[in-house]
């Protein structure tokens, strides 16, 4: 015999609760969509930060748009060598108002009179009076001349001070000139006052590449206003501020500038409403999607469950209008004796009553969204009052309803049990021949019920499609359908065990009959 299952059995935990299958798939689908929801929190929190990146990047390329007159006037102020005369006694007025103008400069040698080397004392030149330094500066004067170079920064091999201190050599038609950048010198502090006068309009200094990346640097006092030149430190962290790397002041040395303390302080707050602005945006963003996906799962499984719900309703009404119609035609008929009449009539009643009550639950179901039915124990008792509801349509139709009952129970939704059932004996009883039989047993941890005919059978391919909505069986040899319907009934049975959990299974071969076995959890 040809065997069909078209659902599993899965066993419910109390409560309604699901299978080791349904927690495995609830659990596959929770482990998604947590990751989904994980690189959707993830893009959302670094969405903030990418914004004020950016933000900074904007900042730092319109402050550097607005003070470039700034840093160009302090790297031209850096290489410029003004018009000196000979050099006498080094206390000259002339010499006064040069240093006075080049607080950087450190000594000077005359290229053509006696290649004369003079050191810079406060505000005069003297001689040297250290050999080493002076021999050490006119090594670095030999090496600029050979490079034929208008300016010339001595290597790391070269200068003791390498990384320290920025220096450049600067050569005229007469004079070798050294200037030193010390970092917290007032010699700097002058400097920045000449280059930048009279529009002091941000504060200025020197930091190295590496210092970037420190974390051990302490902002300096010379560092803070009123001065205008800033330590490493506050050029690191400072918001406001622009960098641009020159090869003016030696191998990696960057020239920068940041705003004063109350732009600093505006800045922050700006950056803070902007961060604060981004972090909402991107939270309710969040909030958004999950409301709507949350919305959308709710009104389609609503919308599902309503579907099934009315379908259902609408065909469990579908046997028990027939047993109704019959039993009216048999007592207009006047088949029937007055007491026999008179207790139709009651079954019509209570008929009547269970319809009633059968609408009433299935539509609170649907406009509440509750379960499925109240769930009960299907005992024999309550299998032989459903047969006794079927009895009249056998009756008409000549045939005999043989029942099988064993004393143990079934534990599941009443109302939608009583509507398989009604389905799987109405089918054996409109489409089969014979004799019907309904049998239940247990097995275990299930409950089975099974119906089953003396009908002809059906070949393998037509046990696959059934159950497909719409899907109806033709005569071999004659046009049209078997029996009238739309062929929904087991289509809506199939759809009520796969959400119950029931377990579904045709059975049937030619010459064989057909029997179906409904499986539900045992009581």
């Amino acid at each position: 015999m040809h065997r069909h299952r078209t659902s599993r059995f899965r066993a419910m935990h109390p409560g309604l609760g699901p299978s080791r299958w349904q927690r495995l798939q609830q659990r596959s689908g929770i482990v998604l969509l947590v990751l989904a929801g994980l690189a959707t929190a993830i893009l959302l929190i670094a969405a903030p930060r990418f914004y004020l990146r950016d933000q900074l990047a904007n900042s730092s390329q319109a402050f550097m748009e607005a003070h470039w007159v700034d840093f160009e006037a302090v790297e031209r102020h850096w290489k410029t060598l003004p018009i000196l005369q000979t050099i006498q006694r080094g206390d000259e007025p002339e010499v006064r108002r040069f240093l006075a103008d080049q607080p950087l400069v450190v000594a000077l040698l005359n290229r053509f009179e006696g290649r004369h080397l003079w050191f810079r004392e406060g505000d005069r030149l003297v001689k040297p009076k250290d050999p080493a330094l002076a021999q050490q500066y006119l090594g670095w004067f030999a090496h600029a001349e050979m490079a034929q170079r208008f300016e010339w920064n001595p290597s790391k091999a070269q200068d003791p001070d390498f990384g320290k201190v920025a220096t450049v050599l600067l050569l005229s038609d007469r004079w070798l000139v050294i200037k030193r950048w010390r970092p917290g010198s007032p010699d700097v502090e002058r400097e920045l006052v000449a280059a930048l006068s009279p529009n002091r309009a941000l504060r200025m200094g020197l930091i190295r590449d590496p210092d970037f990346e420190r974390t051990d640097l302490k902002p300096e006092p010379w560092g803070a206003e009123p001065h205008l030149q800033v330590d490493p430190k506050r050029l690191a962290t400072l918001p406001l501020g622009t960098v641009t790397k020159t090869n003016a002041f030696g191998d990696g040395w960057n020239l920068a500038g940041v705003g004063f303390d109350d732009q600093q302080t505006a800045f922050r707050k700006s950056l803070k409403r902007q961060r604060w602005m981004a972090t909402g945006v991107a939270s309710l963003i969040g909030a958004a999607i999950l409301l709507g996906m949350w919305l959308r799962h709710h009104t389609r499984r609503k919308a599902l469950l309503d579907a099934d719900r009315l379908a259902s309703m609408t065909h469990s009404l579908k046997t028990p209008l027939a047993i109704l119609k019959f039993r009216c035609d048999s007592l207009r008929l006047g088949r029937l004796s007055p007491e026999r009449a008179d207790e139709e009539l009651m079954k019509i009643s209570e008929e009547v009553d269970h319809l009633t009550t059968l609408i009433e639950s299935g539509l609170r179901v649907i406009r509440g969204g509750g379960p499925s039915g109240p769930r009960g124990q299907a005992t024999r008792t309550w299998f032989q009052d459903v047969a006794e509801d079927l009895q009249p349509g056998f009756e008409m139709e000549g045939r005999g309803l043989n029942l099988h009952l064993t004393e143990e129970a079934g534990n599941a939704p009443l109302p939608s049990l009583r509507a398989a059932v009604l389905t799987l004996v109405e089918n054996a009883l409109g489409h089969g021949k014979g004799l019907v039989t309904l049998e239940t047993w247990r097995v275990r941890r299930r409950f089975c019920i099974q119906v089953s005919d003396e009908g002809q059978g059906l070949e393998l391919h037509q046990l696959k499609v059934l159950g497909k909505p719409f899907q109806r069986l033709r005569e071999q040899g004659k046009e049209g359908f078997q029996r009238e319907g739309q062929g929904l009934g087991l289509s809506l049975l199939i759809q009520v065990a796969g959400q119950e959990g029931w377990g579904l299974t045709f059975s049937s071969a030619p010459g064989e009959g057909f029997s179906a076995l409904l499986e539900v959890p045992a009581a």
